[in-house]
């Protein structure tokens, strides 16, 4: 039982992000390709960023506030129900985006994707529910939702790019996609709602949508925990410098070679292979030698080393074989981090917590999308310096705050 049920959240979990990966390497195009854009005609260069900036930050804006929330009621409410709901309306508004491109209104699209993203606590929900069967190593369950995701990465850019390309079929469109994304939600809101078994959390008191948006109630006990105050904040550093990665990784090479969005799958799907060896392989051998300090230590090493080795060369297949590198330490790193904060978690706030972590996560990602917009004027390599800094700048708080407890 324990076996089927991770099996089926590992459905979910993957479905859901072909979903939501769909649109991960069309967007670059949209607004910085000519051949794909979807803005007027006499738009500036910085106009065009500063779009792609406010299309990208929506989701991320929308998880921020939606996370804890659905990570908060699914402790009090039943993971099942909040999962089916936040599916469901994912649905309704991935459609709304199909509309908006169909439609080429702009602000649509933008307002579709916070939405979107205020209803998608799915990862958040999916650890909370793997955490609690006792049965499973916690490590390699963890390891194998991440690699789902991964995976994910993988399959739906792909479905994007060539659901989006009318040389393949002239009845593509760049809402086509959108409309797909739509589909799978629903059916996997059915699916959860007929094979997730509902699990009583140890919460006693159920908790109102009010009293789960007060994010701040939620935060400041939290904060409380010294454990869990250095794990989410030192994670919420590492993951920032990652997401800063994803997100303008492909813009990069939009901007440095003019790649379009079937070209960049090749670096995209490598770059999900090794995520997944990392996070399901590396990850739990590498916890049966070093300790979890150590490895998130030399995780954060390797990918400051490989963010600097990514924006010094000039060769596509070193370009892609640090593509490939990088997978490896940002699997290992955020695996062992999230096992971590969740050890660190009480049984009855695991979905508050996770749902917290993703909360940081994504608040800074909002954030630096738009920022990234209004820079890449400039240059794209900015970004992917400041995510160099940012992943020292998670280890030097790690080690300085790791060094006062243990004193």
């Amino acid at each position: 039982m324990k076996n089927k049920q991770l099996l089926i959240i590992l459905v979910i979990v993957f479905f859901g992000f072909v979903g939501l990966s769909i649109p991960y390497l069309i967007f670059p195009a949209l607004f910085l390709n000519p051949e794909y854009s979807i803005l007027p005609i006499g738009t500036t260069e910085t106009q065009a960023g500063l779009y792609l900036g406010s299309t990208l930050a929506a989701y991320p804006l929308g998880q921020f506030l939606g996370s804890p929330i659905l990570g908060a009621l699914s402790d009090s409410h039943g993971r099942r129900k909040i999962l089916v709901v936040s599916l469901a309306i994912s649905a309704l508004f991935s459609l709304l985006s199909a509309l908006a491109l169909s439609w080429k209104m702009l602000w649509l699209l933008i307002i579709s994707r916070f939405f979107t993203g205020l209803m998608e606590g799915n990862i958040s929900i999916a650890r909370a529910m793997a955490a609690d069967i006792k049965e499973l190593d916690k490590l390699a369950a963890f390891g194998k939702i991440n690699a789902a995701c991964y995976l994910s990465f993988i399959i739906g850019p792909l479905l994007g790019a060539l659901l989006s390309d009318k040389n393949l079929y002239q009845g593509f469109t760049l809402s086509t996609p959108f409309y797909l994304i739509s589909t799978v939600f629903l059916l996997l809101a059915i699916i959860a709602f007929l094979s997730i078994k509902k699990v009583k959390t140890s919460t006693t008191s159920k908790q109102t949508v009010w009293q789960a948006i007060n994010f701040v109630d939620k935060i400041i006990p939290l904060f409380k925990i010294p454990q869990i105050k250095l794990l989410l904040l030192t994670g919420s550093l590492y993951t920032l410098a990652i997401d800063i990665f994803y997100q303008f990784g492909p813009v990069y090479l939009t901007k440095k070679w003019l790649l379009s969005p079937t070209l960049l799958t090749t670096y995209n799907s490598l770059l999900c292979i090794t995520l997944m060896i990392g996070s399901v392989l590396l990850a739990r051998r590498l916890a049966k030698q070093y300790s979890f300090h150590k490895i998130i230590i030399s995780a954060s090493v390797f990918l400051f080393i490989c963010l600097i080795s990514i924006v010094i060369t000039n060769q596509p297949i070193v370009m892609l074989m640090l593509f490939g590198l990088i997978g490896f330490g940002i699997g290992v790193g955020s695996t062992t981090l999230s096992v971590q904060l969740s050890n660190a978690a009480s049984d009855n706030i695991q979905g508050q917590v996770m749902g917290v972590q993703q909360s940081l996560r994504v608040a800074g990602d909002a954030l630096i999308c738009i920022i990234g917009g209004a820079l890449l004027s400039l240059s794209p390599i900015i970004m992917l310096l400041l995510a160099a800094f940012i992943s020292i700048g998670a280890l030097f708080y790690y080690l300085r705050n790791l060094s006062l407890q243990k004193a």
